[in-house]
């Protein structure tokens, strides 16, 4: 038998601490050993030694279980000190009650009895809030209650159809006890249990007011079995002005069963209120009420009074702490367009997140997969995510308030204005594809919107690098400035990778991914270096590479490389990590950086070429 803690203390209340021979009826729902309610019985005839139901009991039983769709489960009442079981008018009166009562299996009469030694205090219930759980010295038929315990018993039909009376197994349900737990917890209301009709059954209920205490309004509502607390509950919350939602909750058995609920709670709800939704990590602070933010995140949601955009901020600014004069807050307002999210955009972005940067627009087609993991910021539980969103989850666990801006694209799908507006919100283009056509594309727009760009490549296997910047009227352009390259490679042998024709893409190459990174945290300080206003310490960096014009930095990961030997050949203590800076030229004649009247406007040049049927089209038109 499964009996409510509530109930309990209603018994203790009523009985347990009035002088014997006390009592009222049980009830709970139809066809289930579960006891929820206790009705009183003030009008019934009582002596030192006898109790006898009242008329006014009856009637009460009967509107209940009318009006509450419960069945009667027995009677209970009290005995003196010592009489912790049935006396022989008892068993009568409970084989009676079995007759009249046909319709169950067995009619309880628990018996509420003063402890045998009256100075030992109770050792365990489910119903005194000053009471411990442990019950050494309980039977498996009898529950503490405040200053005294109730003994369970019930009558059965035997094979003859006689009453036998036996004691009766109980567990107390404690589910009013939890919830005042959460109520303090939270500053709520007092805690209200009852039986609920779910369409499906009876099912226990408990509610709280979150207007008590704190200023959010709204309604707690927890759903349960008698199997409470070794099943989770259902919890429903309902805030003012909003839907009913289930919370997602965790149930821990390790957990002691008295913590659990308050456990589960503390996973969902931050105190003091007003409770508003609010997203977060697991165990962290609420970092955000934006939905779409925290899905990217993968954050779970919580609800709290807390300022969830100042606790962003005030990660924002612990990025700074250990940059202070070296990088500017101010990058907090620039923006960083990052196409291609590999092994070098993933690298780049996570360190730009990291130094303080605001805004980023993210460009990339493609998902994980398991082989990007060893190169790039990725990690397993992204594979098979777009490689975007992906990225997008771990910048936001960098920094919780970085403005994002996704677009899963190819660079030449995009219609040349969406490309146009991306390039004009950047205050920085990089350009991290491993797609030739999209890196020109890239430098066409840059160039001719007034953008500072980087181009970042790695050579054959990784064993060098190369990062290229252009700042419009500074610098020659993407275009002219590989022109320099390809003339070292004429001279000292070819490095670039090769080219998939059937794709137009760079071949994939076995590299490790410290080499890859070593040319990437390069462009990682010139991009800063362009974002920083005047005064930063880090400007000085790239004001010196444009005042010298060595917009071109190339690097060696492995010694004796490519052309460097020439130049470092008597050059004692070299070894694997070299760089040339290069001064690349523009030629007059170029269309993106040429003089102006061989300048061609980006809009006018087609992102991709076009397809078979365009040209099949065109020539049905042709009279």
């Amino acid at each position: 038998m499964y009996v409510g803690d509530w109930v309990l203390r209603a018994i203790d209340a009523e009985i347990g601490r009035c002088p014997p021979e006390r009592g009222g009826a049980l009830l709970g729902p139809p066809q289930r050993p579960l006891i929820t309610s206790f009705l009183p019985d003030p009008e019934a005839v009582s002596t030192p030694s006898s109790y006898s139901p009242s008329r006014a009991l009856d009637r009460s039983v009967k509107e209940h279980e009318t009006r509450d769709r419960l069945e009667l489960k027995g009677l209970v009442h009290s005995h003196p000190r010592f009489l912790d079981r049935p006396s022989g008018q008892d068993a009568y009166e409970l084989g009676v009650g079995l007759g009249l009562n046909g319709h169950i299996p067995f009619y309880v009469a628990p018996i509420v009895t003063g402890w045998a030694d009256a100075a030992k205090p109770p050792s365990s219930s489910g119903t005194s809030s000053g009471a411990s759980d442990a019950a050494a010295d309980l039977a498996p038929h009898e529950l503490a209650l405040g200053e005294t315990k109730i003994s369970f018993y019930a009558a059965y039909r035997t094979r003859s159809g006689a009453a036998q009376v036996l004691p009766l197994r109980v567990r107390a349900i404690p589910m009013l006890r939890d919830l005042e737990s959460v109520a303090r917890e939270l500053g709520a209301g007092t805690p209200e249990v009852f039986v609920s009709d779910m369409g499906t059954g009876a099912v226990l209920a408990g509610r709280m007011s979150l207007q008590a205490g704190c200023k959010g309004g709204g309604e707690l509502l927890l759903l349960a079995s008698e199997l409470y607390p070794a099943l989770p509950p259902v919890l429903l919350l309902t805030l003012d002005g909003g839907a009913t939602e289930q919370l997602e909750i965790p149930w821990r058995l390790e957990t002691p069963a008295e913590a659990r609920l308050l456990e589960a709670t503390r996973a969902v709800f931050v105190p003091p209120g007003p409770y508003r939704r609010a997203f977060g990590p697991r165990g962290g602070p609420a970092l955000t009420r934006d939905l779409r933010r925290a899905r990217l995140a993968g954050w779970q949601a919580r609800f709290t009074g807390e300022d969830a955009e100042g606790a962003a901020s005030g990660v924002r600014d612990a990025l700074f702490a250990r940059s202070a004069g070296i990088l500017s807050q101010d990058l907090r307002d620039r923006c960083a367009m990052i196409a291609g999210c590999g092994s070098v955009g993933s690298y780049m972005a996570s360190q730009l997140a990291r130094s303080g940067v605001g805004r980023m627009t993210l460009l990339d087609p493609e998902r994980v997969e398991a082989a990007n993991l060893s190169r790039s910021a990725y990690e397993a539980q992204d594979v098979g995510h777009p490689k975007t969103e992906a990225l997008a989850r771990r910048l936001l666990r960098i920094d919780p308030a970085l403005n994002l801006t996704l677009h899963r694209e190819r660079l030449d799908a995009l219609e040349a204005v969406t490309l146009d507006v991306m390039v004009r919100a950047a205050d920085v283009v990089v350009a991290a594809t491993d797609d030739p056509a999209a890196q020109r594309a890239l430098n066409r727009f840059a160039y001719a919107r007034e953008k500072p760009a980087l181009f970042v490549g790695l050579y054959a296997g990784a064993q060098g690098g190369e990062v290229l910047v252009t700042v419009p009227g500074r610098t020659p352009c993407y275009l002219c400035a590989t022109r320099t390259r390809h003339q070292a490679e004429r001279a000292a042998g070819r490095v670039a990778s090769d080219v998939d024709y059937g794709s137009g893409r760079l071949q994939g190459e076995l590299a490790l991914g410290a080499d890859i990174q070593h040319v990437a945290s390069a462009a990682v300080k010139l991009a800063l270096a362009l974002l920083v206003p005047a005064g930063a310490r880090l400007k000085g960096f790239a004001d010196d590479v444009l005042a010298a014009g060595t917009s071109y930095l190339t690097m060696s990961m492995v010694p004796r490389y490519w052309f460097y030997p020439r130049i470092f050949g008597d050059v004692p203590g070299q070894g694997a990590y070299q760089s040339v800076w290069l001064t690349p030229t523009r030629s007059e004649e170029c269309p993106v950086c040429g003089s102006p009247e061989h300048r061609v406007e980006p809009l006018e040049v087609p992102l991709r070429a076009p397809r078979l049927a365009a040209f099949l089209a065109r020539a049905s038109d042709s009279p």
